[in-house]
């Protein structure tokens, strides 16, 4: 907790000293594809853009603390779909993953007109041994400002189908957006928290909280993780 509330304090700080807004631009979630803290939204990055990405910190794991570092990379291929990569540690923080795994998402509704809703399908993980996962998604703008998302998520943990529901909120506060989002199913509860902070619009930095609410009594899908990390829209 205390971890928590220090990352939410620095980033409140940075903007209060920084407070330009600005418009909405899909930044990756942690699993690589563009969306919230831990989900993806319906968002895909725009046509010839392309991004880089990358999370370090810790994660709790049976053997006690251990690191956690992720990089990932996402560029719109084509008009409304998503195409990047993603890789680093594995689960238990000691050895790199089992290669860079493949994320797709296409989006067939476009953001027009006012407040739209907007839908996205896509895959996180593909080539990966254990942790790909499909998911469909809406996101609708709401008039007070928030973005809220929420769909269907369904991975294959030891080859075995297991349907997720998720949800999250973005929340802007001028250059600042607070955001959580969750996954839940029948023996599973994660929640997520974070804070993104717009130095430029295509410059990032965050802080994630992975499973905030990790109990030896309750599955999720991640460890719980403590994180820091930037998001680089067109680097070069």
């Amino acid at each position: 907790m205390k971890k928590i509330i220090s990352l939410v304090s620095f980033f409140i700080l940075l903007g209060i000293m920084v407070s330009t807004s600005y418009g909405y631009f899909p930044y990756p979630s942690y699993s690589g594809a563009s969306g919230l803290v831990r989900i993806p939204d319906a968002s895909v990055l725009p046509y010839k853009n392309w991004s880089l990405a990358a999370d370090f910190g810790t994660q709790t794991t049976s053997t006690g603390n251990q690191p956690s570092f992720a990089y990932k990379a996402a560029m719109g291929a084509f008009r409304n779909f998503e195409i990047g990569f993603v890789g680093g540690l594995d689960s238990t923080g000691t050895a790199v993953r089992d290669g860079a795994y493949i994320n797709l998402k296409y989006a067939p509704t476009v953001d027009e007109g006012k407040d739209p809703l907007l839908l996205a399908i896509g895959i996180e993980n593909l080539a990966s041994k254990s942790q790909t996962a499909l998911y469909m998604v809406a996101t609708k703008p709401l008039k007070q400002g928030p973005r809220l998302s929420f769909g269907f998520s369904a991975d294959f943990p030891q080859g075995k189908f297991r349907p997720l529901g998720m949800a999250g909120l973005d929340i802007p506060v001028g250059s600042i957006s607070f955001l959580v989002d969750m996954f839940a199913g029948e023996s599973v509860l994660q929640l997520n928290g974070g804070v993104r902070f717009i130095i430029l619009p295509d410059f990032v930095l965050e802080g994630r909280a992975i499973n905030i609410l990790q109990n030896n009594s309750t599955a999720a899908k991640d460890n719980q993780q403590f994180l820091g990390g930037f998001s680089w829209i067109n680097p070069f």
